[in-house]
């Protein structure tokens, strides 16, 4: 069952942000955000549009049509139903008359992508009355994206099963290719599934196993057919996620990257000290940051491991944002550490908890190391201990 609206924590929020009020819209569920943040039940057919908004002060308003009128239920409010156009009309003059600046889920310029869930003909519909309509992306982000205690611990749970299945996947690797056994990439994916579903996780996608040229590709996915076989003398990179098979768990994400020899080939041991010391910079800027109480925007850690990497010569070969946020989806809907593919102006803020990935993918090879960070009240710290401070040869 989804958690119920906080209305009071939602006002408070608001008054902050100077904000007239929160206006939520949906068609067909084209924004599950809102499902989440109302707490309304997501499995209801909805052919209808509804809004729902909460002023800064007052008593909250629900838009719904009149053959679908437990839309919004069990989100308190007035009731306001409608059936055909003139009367929507009139709901949402009636709703933002006296209104200056509200929030919606709207990014300018689609800047971030996770918040864009309005349509541009609705924001003119409700643009023309006069309101100014700003982006809700760090409402969002205090409503979806920070973690209770509970969330705390099943992030931390999560972490631990992925450090487990790290180290029993290389063990499982080694102990093929010494065997002579043969073995190839989706093999090793499923046996990695296997230890997940043994330890009650859940996850969007299986896991990346990736060896020389397929880890060059950031998100390659073995299948039967594509999967190439895993032998010694191969670069091998995994990157894993999962959460726990719990209401409102968290995802914890990692990867690791070793080479299936007795030692590592100095090219190969110069990217990944490449990537990790980007990894490292952006986490110490972070860390330092947010222990001292000083506020940051995730595209400033961006620039940090951005800034180190192409200070290597490797820039050029670094193809996507250092990292995003983690929550009930592994990608969630908190700040992301990219100044790359977008400019994410969102503050870094408490109770929430993101990646820090940085990658060099070359056409031989790629490398890819990533680490999870959580900001509690006061503390921030990396979990999903140890880290990955050397590339591992396993076969040594």
């Amino acid at each position: 069952m989804p958690r119920p609206l906080d209305l009071a924590a939602v006002r408070e929020a608001l008054a902050s942000f100077k904000l007239d009020g929160w206006l939520f819209y949906d068609f067909h569920h084209s924004d599950p955000l809102g499902y989440r943040i109302l707490g309304l039940p997501e499995d209801r057919m909805a052919t209808r549009r509804w809004f729902y908004f909460i002023p800064a002060k007052g008593e909250p308003s629900k838009i719904t049509h009149k053959i679908e009128p437990e839309m919004l239920e069990p989100a308190p409010g007035q009731r306001l139903p409608y059936s055909g156009l003139s009367e929507l009309n009139d709901r949402l003059d009636s709703i933002l008359k006296g209104r200056k600046r509200i929030a919606m889920q709207y990014s300018p310029e689609n800047a971030i992508p996770y918040i864009s869930r309005v349509d541009a003909g609705t924001m003119e519909m409700i643009r023309k009355r006069g309101v100014e309509v700003v982006s809700s992306a760090d409402l969002v982000q205090i409503f979806e994206a920070t973690m209770t205690e509970a969330q705390l611990e099943t992030h931390l749970e999560a972490a631990a099963v992925l450090r487990q299945t790290v180290d029993l996947t290389f063990k499982e690797v080694r102990r093929r290719i010494l065997a002579g056994v043969p073995t190839n990439e989706y093999e090793i994916q499923q046996f990695m599934v296997k230890h997940f579903e043994k330890n009650d996780c859940v996850f969007d996608h299986a896991p990346i196993v990736a060896v020389n040229e397929h880890s060059g590709n950031p998100h390659y996915g073995p299948t039967p057919e594509t999967a190439f076989p895993i032998r010694r003398g191969d670069h091998f990179l995994i990157d894993l996620w999962c959460k726990k098979n719990a209401a409102d768990a968290v995802y914890a994400d990692i990867t690791w990257t070793a080479f299936l020899d007795s030692s590592v080939p100095a090219e190969n041991q110069k990217v990944f000290d490449v990537v990790t010391g980007g990894r490292d910079a952006a986490a110490k800027f972070a860390l330092e940051a947010l222990n001292s109480g000083r506020e940051i925007r995730g595209w400033e850690v961006d620039d940090v491991s951005r800034g180190f990497i192409a200070g290597k010569g490797y820039g050029d070969y670094f193809v996507h944002r250092t990292g995003h946020n983690l929550s009930y989806e592994v990608h969630g809907n908190g700040a992301n550490i990219d100044h790359f593919e977008t400019k994410d102006d969102r503050r870094l803020i408490p109770r929430t908890a993101f990646t820090i990935e940085p990658g060099v993918y070359l056409p031989k090879f790629g490398v890819r190391s990533e680490i999870d960070i959580y900001i509690g009240q006061g503390e921030a710290m990396i979990t999903g201990q140890p880290i990955q401070t050397r590339i591992e040869p396993l076969l040594a």
